[in-house]
C-alpha cells in the first residue's frame, strides 16, 4: 500500500467535507458535496486516471457523482423515509457504494470486492459516529458540532475507503526486489 497517497487522498476528502459542511444551506448548495469529494479523489490521484484525456475523466467523475448524489437523496427521502433512522444507514451505504462504483470507472480498484466491503463498513459507521458527536458536543470545530457533521464524517470515511481501494496493491515479489 502507498501510505502517502492514501493519506493525501483522505486529507483532501476531509477538507472537502469541511468545506461542504461550512457552505451548506440546503438549497442548491448541496451540490458542493459530490463536487468537492469527486474533485478531491480525482485530483489527488490525477496520474492514475484511466482515461487518455484526464480532464474528460475528471468531468465524467464529477458529473456522475452529482447524478448519484441526487438519486441517492431522492431514494432516501422519498422511498426509504418510512423506515425511519434505518433509511439514513441505507442511504449512506448506497451513496458510498455508488460513489465507489463510479470512482472505479476512473481509478480502478485492484481488489474490487475487498474495497467494496471496506467502503460499505465505513459508510455504516457514519451515522453512529455523527450521532455520538452531536450528542456529546465536546469538539471545538464548528463543522463537527451540528447535524452538518454528517457531511464531514461521510466524506472522511468514504474518502478513506476509496483511497484504500485505489492504492491497495497485490503483493508481488518483483515489487520487493525493485525497491532494494
Amino acid at each position: 500500500m502507498q501510505i502517502i497517497r492514501i493519506t493525501t487522498t483522505s486529507l483532501c476528502c476531509i477538507l472537502a467535507g469541511f468545506i461542504s459542511s461550512a457552505f451548506i444551506k440546503w438549497d442548491w448548495s448541496f451540490i458542493l458535496i459530490p463536487t468537492l469529494i469527486s474533485l478531491a479523489v480525482s485530483l489527488s490521484n490525477f496520474d492514475r486516471i484511466s482515461f487518455p484525456k484526464k480532464l474528460i475523466g475528471i468531468l465524467l467523475h464529477w458529473f456522475l457523482s452529482i447524478v448519484i448524489f441526487i438519486i441517492t437523496i431522492g431514494i432516501t427521502v422519498f422511498i426509504l423515509s418510512p423506515m425511519g433512522m434505518h433509511a439514513m444507514y441505507i442511504g449512506s451505504a448506497l451513496a458510498a457504494i455508488l460513489f465507489a462504483l463510479i470512482t472505479n470507472i476512473n481509478l480502478t480498484f485492484p481488489k474490487f470486492w475487498l474495497s467494496m466491503a471496506v467502503i460499505f463498513v465505513l459508510s455504516l459507521l457514519v451515522w453512529p459516529i455523527s450521532d455520538y458527536m452531536h450528542a456529546h458536543p465536546t469538539f471545538k470545530f464548528a463543522a463537527l458540532n451540528g447535524r452538518e457533521n454528517i457531511i464531514t464524517i461521510w466524506c472522511s470515511l468514504v474518502g478513506f475507503g476509496v483511497a484504500l481501494g485505489i492504492h491497495h496493491r497485490k503483493y508481488n515479489s518483483d515489487d520487493d526486489s525493485s525497491q532494494r
